[in-house]
């Protein structure tokens, strides 16, 4: 059986492999929770996130046939903008295959974008923002 946290693994190799995204955000491909800055050990200011939205098996005969994954991939940016490397996750996923042990690739297609700007909950003269989208990935098995 193949195992659905592959799904997420590729998602985060595509994205952490890009020289492109890499140089915009320097800090890392983080799931779930941002951790340390990759590049300098430090606490990050640069980078992306991904998290799991929502997630749809669909059962054919009985058994799971189709996983649809929708999935927030956004680049974070303390007090800068984003916006180059929103653009960057959408031509990396928008239509792009996703190559998954034990799967075969459907689709992926963003389902809606995200803009967002959040003030630090410490200091609140500190601005976040947050630029990418909602994306959906459907692998079969």
């Amino acid at each position: 059986m193949a195992d659905s946290s592959d799904i997420d693994a590729a998602l985060i190799a595509k994205l952490q492999n890009d020289a492109t995204l890499k140089a915009a955000m320097p800090d890392g491909v983080f799931f779930g929770l941002a951790g340390l800055s990759i590049a300098t050990g430090k606490n990050s200011t640069r980078f992306v996130l991904v998290s799991i939205a929502e997630n749809v098996d669909r059962a054919v005969f009985g058994g799971r046939a189709i996983e649809s994954v929708l999935y927030l991939v956004k680049a974070v940016s303390l007090s800068g903008d984003s916006k180059g490397a929103a653009a960057r996750i959408d031509q990396l996923v928008e239509d792009q295959p996703l190559t998954v042990a034990g799967y075969t690739w459907m689709s992926s297609a963003r389902e809606q974008r995200v803009r967002e700007m959040e003030r630090d909950d410490v200091d609140a003269s500190i601005v976040w923002t947050h630029r990418g989208g909602l994306y959906r990935i459907e692998m079969s098995l």
